[in-house]
């Protein structure tokens, strides 16, 4: 197998789940709605109301859903915020005006399936010829509560080390040679910060809220645990989580400086319309997410590379994985049919379809950027494994060498090293999302020293937790 390519087969004896001969017999397509012959009625046409994204690429995919069922429209609607409270769909529910299927961020799935926000769709997944063993296995996980699936999981994301390879090269590091631990990245970051006296040119290296880090991926590197295996006692308070926090406030002191100066200086390069601080050389590495490649893709003329995180003493090889999925509200009057749409879109047609408008999307703004040579598209990960499989033979041909590797390193983290989000923070998922990025803010703002802010949050997060739990065990 080359180092790019992905199977089912090789996924999934990788990641330990089925023998290849039952991937095998489950691939096959999604099922189609029957054409009505001559003489048969036609089929009556249902609209179902979506709530989910916006913008160009989501407008334009729903017209492709009849070329797989017929007898399906689909009115969208903008959801709003689903990462960080999600209130219009929560009231829309509890008032029984809730929309048919909906997005939702995996992070605060169980919170808010626990609640009975969902619709059960575990006899429905059973009664039709989809295969567990088609989908990224952390993400489907993530869609079960308490035994029942109530969701089914659509797009993922990994995240790791971005290094500019020119910057190392010019500091006397080799540029095909990233740092592997802590020590090494405190040594690099050193190394390649730039200084004109007091002001800062270049970071080596921003630990927080300079990519997509949060303090949940420092923490999993550090074998740090969150969550009871019964979902009821908050672990924040691990010695090995106010450790790597306390590495984090060290390494502010060290290499970065004050923590909101450092925020002040990432604002100030999006400000003068430079982009993100990687992108546009002012930091050599950056902790972020795959779809970064999109950014770098539009910038060939910064030379990256990507790789694991850096591991600290006793640590392990990590990263986190977030995303969304699709769910069918309690009040969907065509239950039948909403499941139809929910397979459609995690499924390989509704992946193609997105993939297209993005493809379209891209070209658009390579156009109106300006940017010379033929638009490059990088794919989104899907966690339908056929979709996934579709996406990379399409698009990872016309790619280089450096977008295929980080696109392997993608797959290898995702079936063998990720840490999901919902499967991490329980039943107040969204409080405690919120606290530990308070936690982390206040040690690296020196309004708490690690363990104070480890333990307020422990304490907010765990109180919330029991208040979750008590209406769980009461209901």
């Amino acid at each position: 197998m080359s180092a790019r390519a992905l199977s089912r087969r090789h996924f999934l004896a990788l990641s330990g789940t089925a023998a290849a001969s039952a991937v095998i017999a489950a691939c096959v397509a999604p099922e189609a709605a029957p054409a009505a012959g001559e003489g048969e009625p036609m089929m009556e046409t249902v609209e179902l109301n979506h709530w989910g994204f916006s913008g160009p690429v989501w407008e334009t995919i729903w017209d492709a859903v009849p070329d797989t069922y017929p007898n399906l429209t689909v009115n969208p609607t903008e959801i709003g915020d689903i990462v960080f409270g999600d209130q219009k769909f929560t009231t829309a529910v509890a008032a029984g005006t809730g929309p048919d299927t909906a997005m939702q961020n995996r992070h605060t799935f169980l919170q808010f399936a626990a609640k009975g926000l969902y619709q059960d769709v575990t006899d429905r997944f059973d009664a039709s010829d989809l295969n567990r063993d088609d989908y990224t296995p952390v993400q489907l996980n993530e869609t079960v509560w308490e035994g029942k699936m109530y969701g089914l999981p659509w797009g993922t994301d990994v995240r790791y080390l971005y290094w500019n390879k020119d910057h190392f090269a010019e500091v006397g590091l080799d540029p095909d040679q990233p740092p592997t631990t802590w020590a090494e990245l405190e040594e690099y970051a050193d190394k390649l910060n730039i200084r004109d006296g007091d002001e800062v040119v270049r970071y080596g290296f921003v630990p927080y809220l300079y990519g997509n880090s949060w303090m949940w991926l420092y923490g999993f590197l550090a074998g740090a645990p969150s969550l009871s295996d019964d979902k009821r006692t908050i672990l924040c308070d691990d010695q090995l989580w106010i450790d790597t926090l306390q590495w984090m406030v060290n390494f502010y002191d060290n290499y970065v400086g004050d923590f909101e100066l450092a925020n002040s200086f990432q604002q100030g390069i999006r400000s003068a319309g430079l982009g993100l601080p990687f992108v546009a050389g002012k930091t050599s590495m950056s902790a972020t997410g795959d779809w970064h490649v999109r950014d770098l893709l539009r910038s060939p003329g910064v030379d990256y590379g990507t790789a694991p995180m850096p591991i600290p003493p006793g640590g392990m090889k990590s990263t986190w994985s977030c995303g969304f999925s699709i769910v069918m509200a309690p009040g969907s009057e065509h239950p039948d049919e909403a499941f139809q749409l929910m397979r459609w879109f995690t499924g390989t047609p509704g992946w193609e379809a997105l993939a297209a408008a993005d493809v379209a999307e891209t070209k658009r703004t390579w156009e109106r950027e300006q940017l010379e040579g033929d638009p490059k598209f990088w794919p989104r990960l899907a966690c339908y494994l056929p979709a996934l499989e579709a996406m990379e033979k399409k698009y990872l041909p016309e790619l280089g060498e450096i977008e295929n590797s980080t696109w392997a390193l993608s797959l290898d983290a995702l079936r063998n090293w990720t840490h999901g989000c919902g499967s991490v923070m329980g039943v107040a998922a969204l409080q405690y999302w919120v606290e530990m990025d308070n936690a982390a803010r206040n040690a690296l703002s020196k309004q708490m020293t690690p363990e104070e802010a480890m333990l307020n949050c422990k304490t907010l997060v765990q109180e919330a937790t029991d208040q979750a739990w008590e209406a769980i065990d009461n209901a």
